[in-house]
């Protein structure tokens, strides 16, 4: 008699229990635990021109998942924008209407059919002036030696466009061409001219980029600012394709640097082009009109480093 009473003992606690699982589960939703989709990743971006930004990244590894709807974008930073929706599949987008010289926050998730969205990619950028054309609204050009039409370049000019430069106005000089040994584009104080004025412009020059074809394809995931600037110069002739490079400068009684992104064209197996004697190269550049503007920094950069603004 005994053992029935253990027995029924434990058989009532066993029930007990179980009838105590099945009272106190809950809707998954009410856990919060929805699927979620993974992050985008590599956020990049760079400046279209003065009102627009190019923003690519790494698709989510969710798009795969039959719950993927598309990512959402969400600009601060200036005037208020609504979110952006993307559809799935894309890496790249354009987003217009912006200020130069702003610096706006670009936050991309993942979003399921569930309204679930992933953990945020972010970016700051600023869109940036494109000049493919000088003050005259002709190819900007920088001429050979020879060339009586300017071996430099005011990359923004009283008319805030690029300006040819003779010599003479060598204190205005951003960036020099000379011919004399090669074809060495670079910093002015690093040429070997005998000028009129003395270049007061100090500029300094990032790594060499080749493999693009446009200003469209010179995406940065970290501020300018990063990278590793100084006063040099670029021989051409160790090139065979496009090139480009950041550059930043600082004008006469600023403190505060300037930054660019220059374009130099490759034409038909050379950087010169015309009748020898007046031979030049062609650049488009980028160029951001605020000082102390970098473009861009990355949440974790800007973690790392609040003194880059």
């Amino acid at each position: 008699m005994k053992k029935l009473s253990l027995y029924l003992t434990a058989f009532l606690f066993a029930a007990f229990m179980f009838w105590a699982c099945e009272d106190t589960t809950t809707n998954p939703d009410d856990n919060n635990t929805k699927p979620k989709p993974n992050a985008p990743t590599q956020l990049m971006a760079t400046s279209k021109d003065s009102t627009s930004v190019i923003l690519k990244w790494t698709s989510s590894t969710s798009e795969t998942d039959a719950l993927f709807a598309g990512y959402v974008l969400k600009v601060t930073g200036g005037n208020t924008m609504a979110p952006i929706a993307i559809a799935k599949g894309q890496k790249t987008y354009t987003v217009a209407g912006l200020e130069e010289g702003i610096e706006y926050t670009f936050s991309l998730q993942a979003k399921f059919t569930n309204e679930e969205l992933s953990d945020a990619a972010t970016i700051k950028w600023s869109p940036a002036s494109r000049f493919e054309t000088n003050e005259n609204d002709a190819d900007i050009r920088i001429y050979e030696t020879a060339s009586s039409f300017g071996s430099g370049l005011q990359l923004y000019g009283t008319n805030k466009k690029p300006v040819t430069l003779k010599v003479a106005d060598g204190s205005k000089w951003t960036l020099g061409l000379s011919t004399k040994t090669g074809i060495i584009l670079g910093s002015p104080k690093e040429l070997d001219y005998n000028y009129g004025s003395t270049p007061t412009a100090a500029t300094e020059i990032a790594d060499v980029i080749t493999g693009i074809n446009s200003l469209d394809e010179f995406f940065d995931s970290q501020a300018l600012s990063s990278k590793t600037f100084a006063s040099k110069t670029i021989d051409l002739s160790k090139y065979n394709t496009n090139i480009a490079f950041a550059l930043r400068y600082k004008q006469a009684g600023k403190t505060e640097w300037n930054y660019a992104k220059v374009f130099i064209k490759y034409v038909s197996g050379n950087f010169l082009q015309g009748a020898s004697g007046n031979r030049y190269i062609t650049l488009i550049v980028s160029h951001q009109e605020k000082t102390g503007v970098p473009y861009a920094i990355t949440r974790e950069l800007e973690q790392s480093n609040n003194n880059i603004k």
